[in-house]
C-alpha cells in the first residue's frame, strides 16, 4: 500500500516535510495547497506537487490518504476536524491549537474517530533523545531530579509567528517541543514560573511577545525542569541534560552530533573541512513522518508518538508558562 498525502501550507515548516517525504517509505506527497499562490507554486515546483486551489478541494480529492497541516497555529483545530470528518489520517503540526478551548475542541472530536491524528513533537524521533527517554524511564539514572535545556530556534520567517493571536510567540511556538518532552520523560507538571521578554526582534516588541525565554518547570515527583529558548542566538537546535541521582546524560547537539565527517576536497554541495549531519533535520522530522506512515499502514501501535492528550498537556504546560511572564507569578497546572 502507498500512503498519498497532501500538505496544507507552503511555508517553511512544509518544505521541511515535503524534504523528509523524499526518505519515507511507502507513501507518496501528491499535492499541496496554500493561500498564497505563489507559495504554493514554489513548493510544487520543487518538489513536483500538484497545487488545489484550497482546503476543501484537497479534503474532497479522494486519491489523498491523509494530509500534513504545516500552516499558522491559529488554524490548526478547524483544519485538523475539517480533516478527520473528511475520512482523512492527520499530522498536525504543533501546537495542537493556540487555547485551551480549542485544545479540548479537537481532542474531544478526534476521540470520535478510529484514524490517525499525531503531531508534530519530531524531538521523540530524533536520536539520541529516544533512548534518553527509555533510559530514564527505565531508571538507569536512579531518580530523576532535574533537566536543563537552551533550545535554540530560527528567527521567525513571517510576522504570525510573534502574534500571541495566530502563532502564540516563543514559547507556544518553539519551547512546545522541550515541553512534550519533559513532560514525556519526567512526568507530569504541577507549577511553572517564567521569566523573559522582547529582547531583540521587532516583530516581538510590537506583539509584545517574547523572542527569549526562561521557563522553570516544577514536576509532580518532585523533579525540576529549566528551559531556555531563544529566537536570536542566528542558528537552531539545543543542548539537554537530565540529571538523576544515580547518573545523568548529556546531549549537545549545537556543536557536534553522532557522526562527523572531514572532506579535504568536497563534492558539489557539501561544505569543505569538518562538517556533521544534523539529526533534527535530516532524522526527526523523517523519523516522525515514517511512523505517522507506519501507523496508517498497522505496522507501528503508535505508542512512540504524540497523541491528542499528549499535545494538550503540552499546551497546557506553555500557556501555563505564557500566563507567568505576563503576570509576573508562579502559575500552578
Amino acid at each position: 500500500m502507498t500512503v498519498n498525502l497532501a500538505l496544507i501550507g507552503a511555508g517553511r515548516i512544509a518544505r521541511v516535510h515535503a524534504a523528509a517525504y523524499r526518505k519515507v517509505a511507502g507513501a507518496r506527497l501528491t499535492a499541496c495547497t496554500d493561500p498564497v499562490p505563489a507559495a504554493a507554486a514554489g513548493l510544487a515546483a520543487d518538489f513536483g506537487l500538484t497545487v488545489l486551489p484550497d482546503l476543501d478541494a484537497v479534503l474532497d480529492e479522494a486519491s489523498i490518504d491523509a494530509v500534513i497541516i504545516a500552516s499558522p497555529n491559529a488554524l490548526h483545530p478547524d483544519q485538523t476536524i475539517a480533516a478527520l470528518n473528511a475520512g482523512k489520517h492527520v499530522f498536525c503540526q504543533k501546537p495542537i491549537a493556540l487555547t485551551m478551548e480549542e485544545a479540548n475542541r479537537v481532542v474531544k472530536h478526534a476521540a470520535e474517530f478510529s484514524h490517525v491524528l499525531q503531531f508534530g513533537f519530531m524531538l521523540r524521533f530524533t536520536p539520541p533523545l529516544p533512548e534518553l527517554h527509555r533510559a530514564a524511564v527505565a531508571g538507569d539514572f536512579g531518580t530523576l531530579i532535574a533537566a536543563q535545556a537552551a533550545i535554540f530556534g530560527w528567527e521567525p520567517s513571517s510576522d504570525w509567528f510573534y502574534d500571541p493571536a495566530q502563532g502564540g510567540g516563543v514559547i507556544l511556538d518553539t519551547l512546545i517541543h522541550f515541553a512534550d518532552f519533559v513532560l514525556w520523560t519526567l512526568g507530569d507538571a504541577t507549577q511553572v514560573h517564567t521569566q523573559g521578554g522582547a529582547y531583540l526582534l521587532d516583530g516581538a516588541r510590537r506583539h509584545r511577545s517574547p523572542d527569549n525565554a526562561t521557563v522553570l518547570i516544577t514536576h509532580a515527583s518532585g523533579a525540576v525542569s529549566s528551559l531556555y529558548v531563544s529566537w536570536t542566538a542566528g542558528h537552531g537546535n539545543f543542548r539537554l541534560d537530565v540529571f538523576g541521582a544515580a547518573g545523568h546524560a548529556t546531549v549537545d547537539l549545537t556543536t557536534g552530533q553522532a557522526l562527523t565527517v572531514y572532506r579535504r576536497e568536497p563534492p558539489a554541495g557539501a561544505p569543505a573541512g569538518w562538517s556533521f549531519p544534523d539529526m533534527v533535520w535530516e532524522h526527526g522530522y523523517v523519523g516522525e513522518q515514517q511512523y505517522f506512515v507506519d501507523r496508517i499502514d498497522g505496522t507501528v501501535d503508535g505508542r512512540l508518538a504524540a497523541s491528542p492528550a499528549d499535545a494538550r498537556k503540552a499546551l497546557a504546560l506553555v500557556v501555563a508558562a505564557q500566563k507567568s511572564l505576563d503576570e509576573n507569578r508562579v502559575v500552578a497546572l
